[in-house]
């Protein structure tokens, strides 16, 4: 339900008593959209047309919507949320103070500490995030690196074997993007099995001539 929503860019703050957000206007129809202070900044500016993929937030007392640039972040905003303890505004802190790969990478290698950046995330929340969502991050992740699996046969050693070149190639300051088109272009000539070391020696092949 409202997936995404596109229209001109009226207007957008970084920050309010109720957060950031966009303003759209769709059809003489002005929508407020919650967004992280990321989203905000890198998003069009006023006048510019707009498109943000949205989630409807219903609850007793308010219903809202919570939009972002891109589908990823999004999607990473649910899943965020289905962690217990973790709200609308936990949920937009994580996404303000960190990349899409930064929090994924974060639960996904137990590295809790990094979650702590956001606001209103402490030790033992960041803790609880990376044990109940370790397994949805990583079943999301690997649909960016599985190009010839079929949906549901991916093996979860060799996801997890991408994930960890991911975050090599991360900390040797390549962009979440370069390392996504390198994982599509190297995976048809990889093994079933390849280790995280075939996939990292691949990859920076392909990124050295590449990029």
């Amino acid at each position: 339900m409202l997936s995404f929503i596109k229209g001109t860019l009226v207007g957008k703050s970084y920050e309010s008593p109720r957060g950031a957000f966009f303003l759209v206007d769709v059809h003489g129809m002005g929508f407020e959209v919650l967004s992280s202070q990321r989203s905000i900044q890198s998003g069009p500016q006023p006048g510019e047309a707009a498109q943000l993929f949205t989630t409807l937030i219903v609850r007793e007392d308010a219903m809202f919507l919570v939009g972002f640039n891109t589908k990823e972040e999004r999607d990473l905003f649910n899943i965020l949320q289905s962690a217990s303890g973790v709200g609308t505004k936990v949920a937009l802190s994580l996404l303000s103070a960190l990349s899409v790969s930064e929090i994924a990478q974060a639960v996904v290698s137990n590295q809790h500490g990094l979650l702590t950046k956001a606001k209103g995330v402490g030790t033992k929340l960041a803790q609880k995030m990376t044990l109940e969502l370790k397994d949805k991050m990583m079943n999301w992740r690997s649909a960016d690196f599985t190009v010839g699996a079929q949906p549901g046969h991916a093996s979860p050693t060799r996801n997890e074997a991408f994930l960890e070149a991911e975050s090599v190639l991360l900390s040797l300051g390549y962009q979440p993007d370069e390392i996504v088109r390198s994982f599509k272009a190297i995976e048809p000539e990889l093994e079933s099995d390849a280790s995280s070391e075939a996939i990292l020696r691949e990859s920076l092949r392909w990124l050295a001539q590449t990029v």
